[in-house]
């Protein structure tokens, strides 16, 4: 395996790691709640 593969592999699997946490955050802080209030009036 070459140490390029590695890099990318590490980024990608990083991404999703921070994509995960930062979707956990944003559905704990509330917001998502909000945001589909937001949906709801705006249709």
């Amino acid at each position: 395996m070459s140490i390029v593969l590695i890099i990318i592999a590490v980024l990608i699997i990083g991404w999703a790691v921070w994509f995960i946490i930062e979707y956990i955050r944003y559905i704990a802080s509330g917001e998502y709640e909000i945001d589909q209030r937001l949906r709801k009036i705006s249709q």
